[in-house]
């Protein structure tokens, strides 16, 4: 028994020293999650060194009974856990994997249970690797072909498959009697570089009519990033950015993680439970609301923000302009699109998940968007502005979740709205 009761002892104190390190000293923050992690490994802690006090006294034999109701408690539960892990969980595979070209890119003929504060769904990726149905390669004759370009706003993360703006559009257009097909080229995280070269890719072999790229206010920092890791041939033309070592960057506790969701049923439950408690909005402090949040990539949106954005949207843009010129040599029409993020639209949406982004009381600035509509122009691209119609929105409905900052079905259908009014009269 004493044997047991060291190496749980061991394991507790391995377990917090893994956590903290982690958490604090690698990603730099302690969560309410994390705390109530290190305060349960520390009562277990305490509880050992207690019981091996008391094990040589007139108590021990009292003891040796509590831990051999421990281990029979636990030994059943870990069986249950297991037997309904293998029942009741779906077997799922990475909703995303490393690619040497894309950097990453959804994994084809897979399905992902994606679960937060404000959602819970079932994604499936199709045999392209594009999310929803599954789709031909050879178009259907008459047909036209759209394909909507972006980052993880236009895979949908947030919604069912059948909500999304691609599919949405796909059926409104249907339904005044176009014969159309919409591909959904979202991609969590992507950038004008990374779609640049999933056209070049994935949609060089899909005959498409019409690529409508839908540019991400987080897009501005995200495109440098790709950019600095981007590679070149000996003439300068993009080859690749090379993503598959970044699948090795999850911590001990994210690969736990996934492993319980994968594995144990009810283990899964109280870690998704507990983290809604503890990661619950207080006061003005929700340092944790959406993952680890990194305020620079909106801090161009803030009129607060003061530095020289100037080398950023040129990388920027000219990813689009090559986007445009693939287009343009295979006879694909091409239109840019740009939408806000909630707290570009009004004060009601995207709360309290903005605080992990924005500080309370910034004042929201129009200079990115202006940019981009300004560029548009210069450059004779065909343009839709999203922003308007999101600000002038006053259905019951939000358009973005309380803390999660991804459009609700209500925002998707918006946007498919717009898209549709300026599709359906196109030749």
């Amino acid at each position: 028994m004493a044997i047991l009761i060291l190496l749980t002892l061991l394991s507790s104190i391995t377990f917090s020293g893994l956590i903290l390190f982690e958490r604090y000293l690698v990603q730099g923050f302690l969560d309410n999650f994390t705390l109530l992690l290190l305060a349960g490994a520390g009562s277990v802690a305490l509880f050992c060194i207690a019981s091996i006090a008391l094990l040589p006294t007139a108590r021990g034999e009292r003891v040796r009974k509590i831990w051999l109701g421990l281990l029979a408690t636990g030994l059943t539960y870990a069986a249950a856990d297991t037997l309904a892990g293998l029942a009741l969980i779906p077997p799922l595979s990475p909703a995303l994997v490393g690619d040497q070209i894309v950097h990453h890119r959804l994994l084809p003929n897979t399905h992902s249970a994606l679960y937060s504060r404000d959602f819970s769904y079932i994604q499936h990726v199709n045999n392209l690797g594009l999310r929803g149905r599954e789709t031909l390669l050879q178009k259907a004759p008459g047909t036209r072909r759209i394909a909507l370009l972006g980052d993880s706003f236009i895979m949908g993360k947030g919604v069912e498959d059948e909500k999304t703006a691609a599919a949405v559009l796909e059926h409104a257009l249907r339904q005044d009697g176009h014969l159309v097909e919409v591909l959904n080229g979202g991609v969590d995280s992507y950038a004008p570089i990374l779609s640049l070269l999933q056209l070049r890719t994935l949609f060089a072999a899909l005959d498409l009519d019409l690529v409508v790229f839908n540019l991400d206010m987080s897009d501005l920092l995200q495109e440098q990033a790709y950019r600095g890791r981007a590679a070149y041939d000996k003439n300068g033309r993009l080859i690749g950015v090379d993503g598959r070592l970044d699948e090795l960057a999850l911590t001990r506790t994210q690969r736990w993680r996934n492993w319980i969701n994968e594995h144990l049923y009810f283990s899964r439950l109280l870690v998704y439970y507990i983290q809604h408690w503890a990661h619950r909005h207080q006061g003005v402090n929700v340092a944790n609301v959406v993952g680890i949040a990194n305020p620079a990539i909106l801090a161009h949106t803030l009129a607060s923000d003061t530095d020289s954005r100037d080398e950023q949207w040129q990388l920027l843009f000219s990813s689009i302009l090559d986007i445009r010129a693939f287009c343009a040599e295979r006879g694909i029409d091409f239109i840019l699109t740009t939408y806000p993020w909630g707290h570009q639209v009004n004060q009601r949406e995207w709360t309290p998940g903005r605080l992990a982004f924005v500080p309370e009381g910034a004042v929201i600035s129009d200079r990115s968007p202006q940019r981009v509509r300004d560029f548009a122009a210069s450059n004779d691209i065909e343009f839709l502005d999203l922003f308007p119609a999101f600000r002038a929105y006053d259905g019951e409905a939000p358009l973005y979740y309380s803390f999660d900052m991804h459009w609700t079905p209500a925002g998707h259908r918006l946007l498919a709205l717009e898209l549709q009014q300026l599709i359906a009269d196109r030749p």
